[in-house]
């Protein structure tokens, strides 16, 4: 069994501490909006604030589902905001996309990911 120091696992179970982004083209959705909430491993109040800031930026414009097929499994990307790169039209270059969904292959080690990606 791995031990963990005490200190550390009591601030493994500890709250996580909330920071809010503004609702950036919430007017636009009225009712189609969506609250969305992740928690990081950011320590940092100011990291926090600008990584929050920045989702809600990538939220506010116009998004389009796609499905993106990545090497590993990485079921730990739901609910993140990352950079894609492909071969694929609109993916040379690197984009970025939030991740919705993501399964994991049964017998070889790939994820299909659904993202939302900026027009």
């Amino acid at each position: 069994m791995l031990n963990v120091d005490a200190g550390y696992a009591e601030w493994l179970k500890s709250d996580s501490r909330i920071t809010l982004a503004p609702a950036l083209g919430a007017e636009q959705w009225g009712d189609t909006a969506l609250d969305s909430s992740v928690v990081s491993p950011l320590a940092f109040k100011a990291d926090a604030q600008a990584e929050a800031a920045y989702q809600a930026s990538f939220l506010a414009g116009p998004l389009a589902r796609d499905i993106v097929l990545i090497s590993g499994l990485r079921k730990d990307l739901i609910g993140r905001l990352v950079t894609i790169h492909g071969d694929r039209l609109g993916y040379e270059n690197g984009a970025d996309v939030f991740v919705i969904g993501a399964a994991e292959g049964d017998t070889v080690r790939v994820t299909t990911l659904t993202v939302l990606k900026r027009l």
